[in-house]
């Protein structure tokens, strides 16, 4: 008799054992050792659980009746949240409330805003105390164009004093589109105009003054830059919504740091003589997807 020797790598041998313990295991000759079946058994959960962590789901409001004996404390307290959260979503919620009564109910922490004329994103970013992403995340939003009565979540957001007067303020309306609203960002004399001077693109405007004088954003957004900028010396970059951005040069010193949120009017730098300069002025630019435009186009 002849033997017909086979040679076979481990990995196909450690292949053919798989194939054949899984079969015995189907047919249920074979059982899983304890300790494994337990460990197999977690696996979903932990699967599960990475899946809760990693993927970012947009949060949805819940309603609550009222039942015998509960108070706000109970309910906010029910649902991880507080008094404060609670009020913001209930128009004219008082301690008073009755077996019945439908309260909405938010998934976090923050306030419920509507959206008014006017509104966008960074603005109500900005007078909350968030960032537009968070927003946007927390909404499941995939701009950040918004409609008028749309109710927003803000998570973590606290309802500051007099908050319809700083909606107003972060984007105060000028004689333009709802969608261009900026404001001259200082006082001083126009010693040069947007277009071609001395052979060349000049891209924004001068305005002249002292040393010193405050400069203010030309409307609600986001630094992107503040910092030493070639020739425009001191400079501040400021990121707005709908595409729009604003270029301040030429300044003695900026208040403001990098990524952060600005109300419209808010002091952010003073004036100055520094980079290529020929006296004491801010050199202003506005610009529409990066391309620079006439400001005259969209201040008042």
């Amino acid at each position: 008799m002849k033997f017909i020797t086979i040679k076979c790598e481990p990995k196909i041998v450690g292949g053919l054992i798989t194939v054949i313990t899984l079969c015995l295991l189907a047919v249920g000759l074979v059982s899983m050792p304890k300790g494994v079946r337990e460990e197999k058994a977690e696996v979903p959960e932990q699967i599960e659980a990475m899946a809760q962590t990693t993927l970012a789901v947009p949060v949805k409001v819940r309603m609550h009746t009222v039942q015998d004996g509960e108070n706000l404390g109970i309910i906010a307290e029910k649902y991880a949240i507080d008094v404060e959260t609670l009020q913001a979503a209930n128009d004219n919620l008082s301690a008073d409330i009755h077996q019945g009564d439908q309260l909405v109910i938010l998934p976090s922490r923050g306030m419920l805003h509507t959206a008014d004329m006017g509104d966008t994103l960074w603005s109500i970013a900005n007078v909350y105390g968030v960032s537009v992403d968070t927003i946007m995340i927390a909404n499941g939003k995939g701009s950040e164009e918004i409609a008028i009565g749309e109710k927003i979540f803000i998570p973590g957001g606290k309802k500051p004093q007099n908050i319809e007067r700083q909606l107003a303020r972060a984007d105060a309306p000028v004689s333009r589109s709802i969608g261009e609203r900026f404001a001259w960002p200082t006082v001083g004399e126009l010693t040069s105009g947007y277009g071609y001077r001395w052979g060349r693109q000049h891209s924004g405007i001068d305005l002249a003054n002292d040393v010193g004088t405050k400069i203010r954003a030309a409307r609600a957004g986001r630094v992107v830059y503040a910092g030493w900028y070639a020739g425009y010396g001191y400079t501040v970059v400021i990121e707005h919504d709908q595409g729009y951005s604003t270029l301040y040069g030429h300044l003695s010193e900026a208040n403001v740091q990098n990524q952060q949120y600005v109300k419209g009017g808010q002091v952010i730098a003073y004036m100055g003589n520094t980079g290529n300069s020929t006296g004491p002025h801010l050199h202003f630019e506005v610009l529409k997807n990066g391309v620079p435009i006439n400001p005259y186009n969209v201040l008042p």
